[in-house]
């Protein structure tokens, strides 16, 4: 009868010394990274102070106008979706001498374009992705050498308030007899804006040609709505 035996292979495991770091060592290592960071943070504060007014005011600029080009566009989609045209929103009413007796809105379109106009703005504006800002050092140390060298900043719509839209007319002289009668359509949003660790909010507020027309004729001075 053949026995085998086996023997466990050992192996030899390196057991490494640890590094014994005087307290010294401990003291000044610690004392030098607090003394970088806190030169750090002065340096990011004392760059920060001259940074947000000007970031503040390019968010701004091209929030609010971002902000009117997209009402601008739900505006005209609306009116050449609907074809909208004077007579959709305005009756004007005539005597036995063709002579102009009343001026008077058809509330029901009235209210139905102010309710989808806002419904359509409020889509866009959830949809908004942001777009960039770029701070440039010349702007901050008035400097032209630096004009090209500068920081990026992403700037995004965290929310938007009370969508107000509302109805004005402007009757306008423009001959003998001739009045020209504009429908404006004013539309004011508050939005929430986010700059990295900047929040503000700010008014957009803008005013559509919605309709126009010349009336031929003297206008009455009372204006039914």
């Amino acid at each position: 009868m053949i026995k085998f035996y086996f023997r466990p292979i050992r192996r030899r495991i390196r057991i490494k010394a640890k590094r014994y770091i005087p307290k010294k060592q401990k003291h000044a290592l610690a004392f030098s990274f607090t003394c970088v960071f806190l030169i750090l943070s002065i340096l990011f504060i004392l760059l920060d102070i001259p940074i947000r007014p000007v970031v503040r005011e390019n968010a701004k600029y091209i929030v609010k106008n971002e902000v009117t080009i997209m009402i601008n566009e739900c505006v005209g989609d609306y009116i050449s979706e609907n074809d909208l045209v004077y007579s959709d929103l305005i009756t004007v009413s005539l005597n036995d001498k063709k002579e102009i007796t009343s001026v008077g809105t058809d509330t029901i379109a009235i209210n139905k374009l102010k309710s989808d106009i806002t419904n359509a703005i409020a889509n866009e504006l959830k949809d908004s992705r942001g777009e960039k800002i770029r701070v440039s050092l010349g702007n901050l140390l008035d400097s032209y050498i630096l004009d090209y060298i500068g920081i990026d900043f992403q700037v995004k719509l965290t929310d938007y308030g009370f969508i107000e839209t509302d109805i004005s007319t402007n009757f306008k002289s423009t001959g003998i007899n001739q009045t020209l009668h504009r429908i404006n359509l004013k539309i004011k949003v508050d939005v929430n804006i986010n700059v990295g660790t900047l929040y503000q909010t700010e008014t957009v507020e803008t005013e559509i040609l919605l309709a126009e027309t010349v009336l031929v004729g003297n206008v009455p001075d009372m204006y039914i709505k």
